[in-house]
């Protein structure tokens, strides 16, 4: 009788592990704990991960699916506006004319060309601009040779739920405005 329980514990420990393990990743179960909606059809989770501050708490998730891959940042942190202005500025920042760092050059500014700057549209919770990135997945890419992916970046304020901050990258610029274009808070 005892064997029988210990082995029906231990079970139940092994089922409950074990489930635990597939609930956190799963990334229609992170999606829904963070209560938003998210057209995620098709992706796999690569990885989740959470860090914790005195002043925030990040929690940052990967998806793929084929050759798109999806990143969501969800942030909580006291003061939204200004998380949200630093992280427009340093984008911004990126596409600024600088001056050259060589001297005796022909042109003594640095600018990228209108074609390479990012489009920028309003929703409802937030800013998303339409950009290019490179291999890496990096923003600021300033010439044609260097353009691996087509992306999107929306960055949202939810209120209560945090700030999400959602990249998406594809060679598919249908599957960017499908996946971009479902954000609901």
């Amino acid at each position: 009788m005892i064997k029988k329980l210990f082995g029906f514990g231990v079970l139940l420990f092994i089922l409950l592990i074990g489930s635990s393990l597939i609930l956190k990743s799963n990334l229609s179960f992170r999606i829904a704990i963070w209560r938003i909606n998210l057209n995620i059809s098709g992706f796999k989770l690569i990885s989740y991960s959470q860090d914790k501050t005195s002043f925030s708490k990040v929690e940052k998730l990967e998806a793929v699916s084929g050759t798109t891959q999806i990143k969501i940042h969800r942030i909580n942190i006291d003061d939204h506006k200004k998380y949200i202005a630093d992280k427009q500025f340093v984008l911004e920042s990126l596409f600024l004319a600088t001056t050259s760092p060589y001297p005796e050059v022909i042109t003594n500014i640095i600018e990228c060309p209108d074609e390479f700057k990012p489009k920028v549209r309003e929703t409802n919770n937030g800013v998303v601009y339409t950009l290019f990135a490179n291999e890496r997945l990096n923003f600021g890419v300033c010439s044609k040779d260097l353009i691996k992916y087509h992306s999107e970046y929306g960055i949202f304020d939810c209120n209560k739920k945090g700030v999400f901050e959602i990249f998406v990258f594809s060679t598919d610029d249908k599957k960017i405005k499908e996946v971009m274009g479902s954000f609901k808070c």
